[in-house]
């Protein structure tokens, strides 16, 4: 089968986040700063009903959390409630939703801002340090700008927030409270034994009734509300019918622990009692821990404070730019939101326009009125999500639906209720929240008149996800060569590739690997610019022998080495090809940060080939006599290029001892004959030296070709090829190409069987 060249080029979004990703993601936005700030307010207002507080919370989050795990699966895109009330309402329902959805996560990011100023206030206490003789509260302020800025500054660069690198802060995190919890509790056992519970009679004390534990609820329901980014990762997650789900679940019931323990460690606390507590405000976990664990108490809280308002920050930055961006680029917003910087490929508009939203409100309020504000709009928005829900699953199939809500329509039902009602009670806690909310929506209905929102934009893939279903069985068992293409103008390196999988008789994949910025959305990469790439990568292809089946498409990704690592796993190949261009890389990187990646962990064999000064046709290859198995199989390789462009091998055979002079002989006329085979001229050039480096270099000066295979590694050395071949790869300045030998079972077997080969190449009969 030839290729054609009216076959299509594939568009493929990579998903990279898997269930414990995302999960991470969910529990660090959950935690953020209001397990180690709220919780000592909530005291000061309730006592020990805080933790009646978390417990109702609990229960109605999962009415809407089901909800959201139903629409989130079935719709795994960016955008969450926004691209719900697109589908669901009538205008301006969708742009008020987004509207408020931008608001909810910008002031969450205030918020966060001043949990890290009241981080470093205790940081100051803790360590006698003086800001400059600054008051407390001008500290709050300086300090939260200040991250706010800084967090600004990263997604300006085109950095933003990663699931990996999120995976680490939230465990450190979720370690650090478990640790707090278990000493306090022990603590107070060890002091108290059977009147541990003493601090919690009564349970609700004086003046505390109904209505102030809703109030409560609403003003700590933002710490449940970190679920809306797992959605808003939706695009982003393996597999998420079932991992979104999953992941909501999970995160909200170790979230719910996580605040009930550390509320219970707080108020067991047998040397204060709950009203000690309360009156710490802000800082009643760090004073807490200051009291009972020695020496590394506060520091360890402090670290965790400041570890977790840093997190959070970097994470809803991210987000609360993305959804401005995502506005303005259907023109429910101006234009100018919708903006993509030329160079960083990041909305530099929506993230410097939310920037200073949220600088406004860190600098302007008081905590306690960010939080409720913050509160408010997220319930306000649960409550639509809620509505849209019972209009969607009136127009979804059983086949749309992912995870699907039990006894419909009771979840969203008590999940509108519930929002709107807790929301409501916020006015007697505190009314100025309302007002800031009030405003926002004023001025969105406002603006609602003059938006003109388009319909969904076309997906620039053509199926949402890298599909995970194994190869077709006649497929699988063809020999798979995949080609990871960075420069469309590597012809050579493409005619390489198609000549290496006519010869296994196999099928060649050829993939150009688009890098996203994290601050944009996968989707918002300009549909334009993702054409020009298949269009020239179809183009390019043409070069390949026209009877290899050649399958070329374009992944769009964040991550660019673990995107050919899910390829190459996915299209089950026998044989990477990775081109370089002999750039020298500073630190200790070999090729590249990507290359170096994917080489470590290709599933399969792995061909590196540096194509500076690849210009012409090969007519003399040189191939370096190393280990007889890597040579070997190096061999194999370089006989069909020699093949096709008519060149001559030169085996250079060098040794360094002689007690090794007869096996590298040995070698080097066992490898001549398998050039005799197939009818390639071959010659055997010993050299006896003491630097097998530099033997390699000179006689390599004039060829057209040098041919490597990988070298003896310890486990100590932090080398790519062995350290000697490394050394000779980033020096000779010549094409080389190097192979490394998979340990998988099987990318570690290049094929010699008669019929994998081509009858071109095949041996004839003596």
């Amino acid at each position: 089968m030839s290729y054609s060249g009216n076959q299509p080029v594939k568009v493929t979004l990579r998903r990279d986040l898997g269930l414990f990703d995302v999960t991470m993601i969910g529990v660090g936005a959950m935690i953020g700063t209001s397990i180690f700030v709220l919780i000592g307010m909530t005291i000061d207002e309730v006592g020990p009903a805080i933790l009646i507080v978390f417990a109702l919370n609990v229960v109605v989050t999962l009415f809407t959390a089901g909800v959201y795990a139903e629409l989130g699966s079935t719709f795994p895109e960016a955008g969450g409630g926004y691209l719900w009330a697109k589908r669901a309402l009538r205008h301006p329902g969708p742009f008020l939703t987004g509207w408020m959805t931008w608001f909810a996560h910008t002031v969450a990011c205030s918020y966060y801002g001043l949990g890290f100023g009241y981080a470093m206030v205790a940081f100051s206490h803790s360590f006698g340090i003086d800001f400059l003789g600054m008051p407390d509260e001008m500290v709050v302020k300086v300090f939260a700008v200040l991250a706010i800025l800084f967090f600004v500054f990263v997604n300006y660069s085109g950095v933003g927030a990663t699931g990996k690198t999120g995976d680490v802060l939230t465990i450190v995190q979720i370690l650090i409270i478990s640790f707090f919890v278990t000493f306090m509790i022990i603590y107070a056992f060890d002091m108290n034994g059977i009147h541990l519970m003493d601090n919690f009679d009564p349970i609700f004390p004086a003046g505390t009734n109904t209505g102030k534990i809703l109030m409560m609820m609403g003003f700590t329901f933002i710490a449940f509300e970190g679920y809306d980014i797992i959605v808003q990762c939706g695009e982003e997650v393996k597999n998420p019918k079932k991992n979104i789900p999953r992941a909501i679940f999970i995160s909200v019931g170790v979230v719910a622990v996580l605040y009930l323990s550390v509320a219970f460690a707080c108020i067991a606390n047998p040397e204060v009692g709950w009203t000690w507590v309360g009156n710490e405000g802000e800082n009643a976990v760090i004073s807490s821990a200051r009291l009972v664990i020695p020496v590394v108490g506060a520091p360890l809280l402090i670290f965790g404070s400041l570890l977790s308002a840093m997190a959070a920050l970097n994470a809803t930055v991210f987000s609360s730019s993305r959804i401005s961006f995502a506005m303005g680029r259907d023109r429910s917003l101006p234009r100018v939101f919708g903006s993509i910087h030329k160079t960083r490929m990041i909305p530099h508009y929506a993230i410097l326009i939310t920037a200073s939203v949220m600088l406004f409100m860190a600098l302007f309020f008081p905590l306690e009125v960010v939080v409720a504000a913050t509160s408010i709009m997220f319930l306000l928005l649960f409550a639509v999500a809620n509505t849209a829900s019972i209009k969607l699953r009136k127009r979804l199939t059983q086949i749309d639906i992912g995870f699907k809500t039990p006894l419909f329509p009771l979840f969203p039902v008590v999940g509108i209720i519930s929002t709107i009602g807790i929301a409501a009670y916020l006015w007697y806690f505190i009314p100025e929240a309302w007002y800031i909310a009030s405003i926002w929506i004023a001025v969105g209905l406002a603006l609602s008149i003059f938006a003109r929102p388009e319909e969904a934009s076309v997906s620039i893939a053509e199926s949402k996800r890298v599909q995970r279903q194994p190869l077709p069985r006649e497929q699988a068992q063809r020999y798979r060569v995949f080609l990871a293409l960075e420069d469309l103008g590597d012809l050579r390196l493409l005619n390489f590739a198609g000549i290496l999988a006519r010869y296994f008789k196999g099928d060649l994949t050829v993939n150009k690997i688009v890098e996203v910025p994290r601050a944009m959305p996968l989707e918002a990469m300009s549909r334009d610019y993702v054409t020009e790439i298949a269009e020239g990568l179809q183009k390019a292809v043409k070069v390949t022998p026209s009877t290899v089946t050649v399958h070329p498409f374009v992944s769009v990704s964040y991550d660019v080495a673990g995107a050919i690592l899910d390829q190459t796993r996915h299209n089950a190949a026998n044989l990477l090809v990775l081109g370089w261009k002999g750039t020298r890389r500073r630190g200790r990187t070999i090729l590249g940060r990507n290359l170096d990646v994917v080489v470590r962990r290709a599933p399969c064999d792995t061909a590196i080939v540096k194509t500076k000064r690849m210009l012409k046709n090969p007519e003399r290859i040189v191939l370096v006599s190393g280990r007889y198995f890597e040579t070997r199989k190096a061999l194999l390789l370089t006989l069909p290029i020699a093949k096709e462009y008519g060149a001559e091998i030169d085996i250079l055979a060098v040794t360094t001892e002689d007690r090794q002079l007869e096996l590298v002989k040995g070698n080097a006329e066992r490898l001549r004959k398998m050039c005799e085979r197939v009818h390639v001229p071959a010659v055997i050039t010993p050299v006896r030296s003491k630097s097998f480096v530099s033997s390699v270099l000179e006689h390599s000066q004039d060829c057209d070709l040098l041919v490597m295979g990988a070298g003896p590694q310890s486990a100590f050395e932090r080398t790519m090829f062995g350290a000697v071949y490394d050394r000779i790869i980033r020096s000779v300045d010549v094409p080389v190409m190097v192979l490394r030998t998979s340990k998988n079972e099987r990318g570690s077997a290049i094929p010699l069987a008669p019929h994998h080969v081509s009858r071109k190449y095949q041996t004839k009969p003596r």
